[in-house]
């Protein structure tokens, strides 16, 4: 197995590579009729205001999954909480011997919020996993603000969220690998996408209280998005506090108007959580 340190060698390079500078938006929102048709990747040229007629209505592939995500975890979060509040069963009487009461499985809780500067672009996301022995739900959204490309003042808005069911492979004490899988929908101002979602996962204490954490999720169709983290965080009892770099693709394959429009960001993010 390679080492720690070639782990985290290797997680911020990928990172970097993917971090290529973009300070203008152009996933799922769309070309003026003034560009030509034929183009087959969105150049970075500002484009005019967008047109107002009645054909420009958005292509939409599917409706906002941001709430049904929310109401999913929170009561995903109250059931594992119920869980692990297990009694204490009353001793047995002297000289009984009494069968040993099974174990539970342990629930682990972890929840946080990070804020990423990528580039010009400014990221909040939140995530929730609870998780067992090995099988778990973690669920994620990431909301960018990115200023506009046509010219005037003010961010345009894209909301990611993805919910995936874990698979731990590795278990050791000190590590665990995941494997992840389920859905992930992007919100634009012309485009709202569901799609297929797989995602890896790792994480290790490198000493004492310091872990190592990275992860990689990305959607293949109908738009394709790759999201990669790595950094480090630091357990204080229940708080968790962690940062790192954080490398973001968005390519949303023509959908809009037929002009591919793809975006990359790249930056430094610092959050902080909880785990029990």
């Amino acid at each position: 197995m390679p080492s720690i340190r070639n782990l985290l060698c290797a997680a911020l390079t990928v990172g970097v590579l993917l971090s290529a500078p973009s300070a203008e938006a152009r996933f799922g929102k769309r070309s003026t009729s003034s560009e030509s048709s034929d183009k087959k990747t969105h150049d970075a040229s500002a484009v005019g205001d967008d047109d107002d007629d009645d054909d420009d209505a958005p292509r939409s592939r599917s409706s906002s999954a941001g709430s049904f995500l929310v109401e999913l975890l929170f009561a995903i979060f109250l059931e594992a909480r119920v869980g692990t509040s297990v009694s204490t069963p009353p001793p047995a009487p002297q000289g009984e011997l009494r069968a040993a009461a099974p174990q539970p499985s342990p629930t682990y809780v972890r929840l946080g919020v990070d804020g990423a500067a990528m580039n010009t672009v400014a990221g909040l996301s939140a995530f929730l996993s609870v998780e067992g022995e090995r099988v778990g739900l973690d669920g994620r959204a990431l909301g960018l603000l990115i200023p506009t490309d046509d010219g005037t003042r003010g961010v345009d808005n894209i909301n990611l969220t993805n919910l995936h069911l874990t698979v731990a492979l590795l278990t050791h004490e000190k590590a665990r690998l995941r494997v992840e899988g389920g859905i992930s929908s992007a919100h634009a101002p012309d485009l709202t996408v569901l799609g297929p979602s797989l995602a890896l996962s790792f994480e290790a204490c490198l000493a004492g209280a310091l872990d190592l954490e990275l992860r990689a999720q990305g959607t293949p169709y109908p738009h394709r998005q790759l999201d990669a983290q790595a950094g480090l965080a630091v357990h204080l009892n229940y708080l968790v506090l962690r940062g790192g770099w954080r490398a973001l693709y968005l390519n949303d394959n023509g959908l809009v108007d037929d002009v591919v429009h793809e975006d990359a960001f790249g930056g430094p993010y610092l959050g902080l959580g909880f785990a029990f």
